[in-house]
């Protein structure tokens, strides 16, 4: 070889270089280890060592003074060694000293020089490796190159002059050194002495050699860890053996190699060992290759049934993060499902089994985030091959509820599972799946998952442990189902005894505050106390005194106060907050400052619910000035923090909610301006916005009649300020399209709002009711069907579909309830469908459906309160008096007005009030009475009662009433028809004290046709925001008719009644006769003369 050096040495230097080709003698390359000649790369005879060992007075290829011994840009392996430069010629020893000593990484790397490598003659055979030769190449080169930048101590290997025994206690010390930092390519070294010498070698020295080159993480011991392998029998293969060479192969890149060693290790290798089969399948899935992965799974599968325990194969599996597992699981399916379309029946099922059983092992992790979405995509594509039973969904239930904090959209999936989950025909839970199952729903509160839990533990016959009670009892209690709740306190008390009773008894109460039921409430108090001789704390007294106040009933909320007194409980600032709150929902201002005065002389510090009923009770007086006061001095005090917050009590209050509260009454009045001042003062001071605040802006923009700007902040404003949107805020703009008659509208949002997933509400619910009836009111005057009876077909099927899900919860509603005017919230849901549809059905003189709409009101408030007496409102009470009205019916009528006075009575007197005397009407309810009292002053006029009209007023509005624009304008044209002109005077005298103040006259409005379409739109707001009536287009036709006919009369009588006609209403009579002329229906009736 030393012979071969010699002739070819330059033009091995010009051959990596690419110097021309004239140069060059001779083709035969060099061999690949030349240039790292330290001679333990070649497969020589042990005493060729000493041999070729270096004296330290060998010359050195380099000049005196520049010996790189000690350089770092020399290899070590050759600025540690002597230097034979007997080899070389003189150009080439001048390369030498050029290159080497300069760049040797960019030697390594050039194209020529892999190209020699390849051409050079490989001394070690690779015949039998799985590895191909190809593979194999690189390997070595890549060893090669890594250990050229490796410093080695080869002083460690002078041991050739040691007996074959001392070689091996030499490396037997090495391989089993703690130290652990001995270079490999020296123990590489010392063993192929020994290999040489025929020295002893135990078998533990070479599974802890295998150890040592392949937990090297280098390429130069994962090469000779594989080397190392061929070089052993098959027969002499050891289980360590297989799993160490396995795993050089891997952390080579070279899959196929170590599925194919395991698979001679599965046939070769008995008894429970590792084989790396875990490695393996974790590569081959890490790497999506599923036809290794597959043939790893059928190995193994064969093996198993021998002697490998299951868990082996996915130790190194679970160890991957969650996420990725399930997607790996996801790429599982979809192989399978691949193999399945290819019609190959015996892959398909090896395929689709390796996928169930991936699928299945992730859903076995525990307590790891992951994505909901992948775990329901890797669900639903196991669906698709093979029908998952209900031990898939189990896991992928409890995989759910084991992450701790959970996200919605987490959670309602998980939820979505058990439901999926229970129409398996083999659903068994288990007692630990339910509980995790129930404290999810508590959690998310989700009342329908919760009774479904319950009938699973009923069904399956599992006892409910004492800590699911509580559990039950709060979520029942909040869903209003008392019946549900009372049964499992019973049940509670006789499996446990009273030991949880401070915990389960509250959940009676509260069920009782959801329904609004103070009287059972009561009850349910006394048989507390007297049964089990329970008195509850201040929280649960609070819950008392807000279903008293949720009523209305300050009477039974006062003789509350002065039982919890006798009982030695002292009220606290959420006692109080309580009671101002129900005075100021009232409106009753003064009661809610005297409670606020009593607060503050028994030492109570205010909080945010006692500051905030007094805004409110300012605000519903229409003293929003004064309420703004209020709530900007509120900004600077310092509270007392609550301490039983409980959200779901009435009048807890914060900043937030005190602006929203003056928001809202600004929006209501249509005070648009207001609404964004206020808005920008609370930006301002760091008042965050919340659900309730776009709620009053879009109300006040559906008031103004801009129902487009409104639905753009429920769909994108609200949104980009991370506010979930509520069924009360679609309800607000599709009532906004309702006044705009803009029904498509209305259909598109209620679309809108199932498809996000929210619940239906008795607002929303009302507004498409109302779409509806104009719909089959359009319906019914198209065409010929102007003849026959009038049907809302529409409506009535809305109505059945409402009281047929009628959800007990919406009997006694916590948030805002449109169309439910003044009625409590446990006669809001009544109050807010039926009083609409018997109008409905009453001015189009069906009676049968009116009759018919009675009976169902009345159906439905005893199914919901069946020991309530029943007592219809003021709205219902209304609704009636339209059919009796238009039936001739008038002494029904005068009874339902005689019943609406006295209900009125009961809801709008003030606290303490005294109905002999004047005022003592509240404010809020000042126009209570205007509806029934329209069909009564038409009654009066029927029966020729109409001089009790006058009296009645005047009674009314000495106690409080207010009439509204429409009383006005339909008592003076009641006394306009009267035809007498006494009658007619007093219509004048009217017209001009009550409903002309600041008219502008008809050049305002202009002479066009749209002249009633003009004084709707702009003279309406106008008058609301003053809070005066205005006059009616029709009741200046009126006026205008009798003007006419006391003209016509004789000359002495008539002049002069005129003249005092104008002398008593000058605007009157100055509109009267500057009313333009319109060729419509009311001008031609009243006005037109023979």
């Amino acid at each position: 070889m030393i012979e071969r050096a010699t002739t070819c040495l330059e033009n091995g230097g010009k051959h990596v270089l690419r110097i021309p080709k004239k140069s060059f003698r001779t083709k035969r390359s060099l061999h690949s280890s030349f240039w790292s000649h330290g001679a333990g790369d070649i497969n020589l005879p042990a005493w060729w060592h000493a041999f070729l060992r270096v004296s330290p007075t060998s010359p050195s290829p380099w000049p005196p003074g520049e010996n790189p011994q000690n350089s770092k840009t020399i290899p070590s392996h050759i600025a540690g060694l002597g230097f034979l430069d007997f080899l070389y010629p003189v150009r080439t020893l001048a390369f030498i000293r050029r290159h080497l000593t300069e760049n040797t990484t960019a030697l390594r790397r050039h194209p020529r020089s892999r190209l020699l490598s390849q051409r050079s003659r490989t001394y070690a055979s690779t015949a039998d490796s799985p590895v191909g030769h190809e593979a194999k190449l690189e390997a070595d080169t890549e060893a090669t190159s890594a250990a050229d930048d490796v410093e080695v101590d080869f002083s460690a290997i002078a041991t050739s002059h040691l007996a074959p025994g001392e070689l091996a206690a030499k490396l037997h010390e090495m391989l089993f050194s703690e130290e652990q930092d001995t270079d490999i390519r020296v123990i590489w070294q010392l063993y192929e002495m020994l290999q040489e010498s025929s020295g002893p070698f135990d078998p533990s020295d070479l599974d802890q050699l295998f150890k040592r080159l392949s937990s090297s993480n280098v390429p130069f011991g994962l090469g000779k860890t594989r080397e190392l392998f061929e070089t052993i029998a098959r027969s002499e293969r050891r289980a360590s053996h297989y799993a160490c060479t396995i795993s050089a192969a891997l952390q080579q890149g070279d899959l196929r190699s170590a599925v194919a060693i395991h698979g001679e290790a599965a046939n070769n290798i008995g008894g429970f060992l590792n084989l790396g089969t875990s490695l393996v399948f974790k590569h081959a899935i890490q790497n999506a290759d599923w036809e290794a992965a597959l043939a790893v799974w059928e190995q193994y599968g064969d093996y198993r049934r021998l002697y490998l325990p299951q868990r082996c194969v996915w130790e190194d599996f679970d160890r991957l993060p969650l996420p990725s597992i399930l997607e790996h699981a996801s790429g599982a399916v979809s192989f399978a499902i691949n193999c399945i379309e290819a019609s190959s029946f015996d892959d398909a099922i090896s395929a689709r089994k390796l996928a169930i059983a991936i699928v299945q092992r992730a859903l076995n992790v525990r307590h790891a985030e992951f994505d909901p979405f992948l775990q329901a995509e890797l669900v639903d594509k196991a669906q698709s091959i093979q029908e998952p039973s209900f031990d898939l969904y189990r896991a992928a239930i409890v995989q759910h509820f084991s992450v701790g904090v959970q996200s919605s959209e987490h959670s309602q999936w998980g939820l979505r599972l058990y439901r999926t989950a229970r129409t398996k025909p083999d659903f068994v839970p288990s007692s630990k799946l339910l509980y995790a199952v129930l404290t999810r729903c508590h959690a998310t509160r989700s009342s329908q998952d919760m009774y479904h839990v319950l009938e699973d533990y009923r069904k399956h016959d599992i006892e409910l442990p004492i800590f699911a009670y509580p559990r039950l009892l709060s979520q029942f209690a909040r869903h209003g189902d008392f019946n549900t709740v009372d049964q499992l306190f019973r049940e509670s008390i006789d499996r446990f005894g009273a030991e949880n009773i401070g915990i389960t008894a509250p959940c009676l109460l509260h069920a009782c505050y959801r329904r609004a039921e103070p009287d059972r409430a009561i009850g349910v108090l006394e048989h507390l106390q007297q049964t089990y001789d329970y008195l509850p704390d201040i929280q649960g007294w609070n819950t008392l005194f807000a279903t008293y106040a949720r009523v209305g009933d300050c009477d039974g909320a006062m003789a509350l106060l002065d039982r919890l007194v006798k009982v030695n409980v002292r009220p606290d600032s959420k006692t109080y907050g309580i009671l101002m709150g129900m005075y100021a929902k009232r409106s009753d201002y003064e009661a809610t400052s005297t409670v606020y005065e009593q607060a503050i002389s028994e030492g109570v510090k205010p909080s945010f619910e006692m500051i905030g009923s007094l805004v409110l009770a300012l605000a519903a007086n229409d003293r929003l000035d004064e309420a703004e006061r209020t709530a900007e001095e509120a900004l600077g005090m310092d509270f007392e923090a609550p301490r039983h917050p409980s959200p779901a009590l009435t009048g807890d209050f914060s900043r937030t909610r005190m602006w929203n509260v003056l928001l809202g009454h600004r929006a209501m009045r249509g005070e648009l301006d207001k609404v964004f001042e206020l808005q920008n003062r609370m930006r301002e001071a760091g008042v965050a916005f919340d659900g309730a605040t776009y709620a009053a802006l879009m109300q006040s923009l559906c008031i103004k009649k801009m129902p487009v700007a409104a639905r753009k902040i429920l769909l994108d404003v609200m949104p980009k300020a991370d506010i979930r949107a509520t069924a009360t805020h679609y309800a607000i703009v599709m009532s906004g399209y309702l006044t705009t008659k803009d029904y498509r509208m209305v259909f598109n949002l209620q679309r809108r709002m199932e498809e996000e997933g929210i619940k239906p509400t008795s607002s929303t619910r009302n507004t498409l009711l109302r779409v509806a009836s104009q719909l089959d009111h359009k319906e019914h005057f198209r065409g010929t069907s102007k003849t026959r009876i009038f049907e809302a077909s529409h409506a009535d099927q809305i109505l059945t579909q409402t009281l047929d899900n009628l959800d007990p919860i919406e009997l006694a509603t916590l948030g805002p309830l449109k169309f439910a005017q003044s009625n409590p919230p446990n006669a809001a849901f009544q109050a807010s469908y039926f009083p609409y549809m018997i109008s409905l059905y009453g001015s189009k003189k069906v009676f049968d459906k009116v009759a018919e709409m009675y009976d169902k009101y009345i159906s439905t408030v005893r199914k919901s309160n069946p020991d309530t007496e029943i007592s219809p409102s003021v709205e219902l009470l209304s609704s009636l008096m339209v059919s009796y009205t238009k039936a001739g019916e008038h002494s029904e009528t005068e009874k339902c007005w005689h019943l609406a006075l006295s209900k009125s009575q009961e809801i709008a007197c003030k606290a303490n009030g005294d109905t002999s005397q004047p005022g003592w009407v509240l404010h809020k309810y000042r126009y209570l009475l205007s509806l029934p009292l329209t069909r009564y002053m038409h009654t009066l006029w029927a029966t020729s009662r109409i001089d009790e009209i006058e009296p009645l007023i005047s009674s009314l509005q000495r106690a409080g009433y207010r009439l509204s624009t429409h009383n006005w304008n339909k008592y003076i044209q009641l006394l306009v028809q009267s035809q007498s002109n006494s009658h007619t005077l007093l219509a004048y005298r009217l017209c001009e004290e009550k409903i002309m103040e600041g008219w502008p006259g008809w050049e305002r409005f202009g002479h066009h046709i749209a002249l009633k379409r003009r004084i709707k739109k702009q003279w309406v707001p106008r008058s609301w925001e003053l809070g005066r009536p205005f006059p009616h287009y029709e009741t200046i036709v009126y006026l205008a008719s009798a003007y006419l006919d006391l003209q016509a009369e004789a000359y002495g009588t008539g002049l002069a009644f005129v003249g005092e006609l104008e002398r008593a209403a000058p605007k009157t009579v100055e509109a009267v006769g500057k009313l333009p002329r319109f060729d419509d229906k009311i001008q031609n009736t009243l006005l037109k003369r023979d």
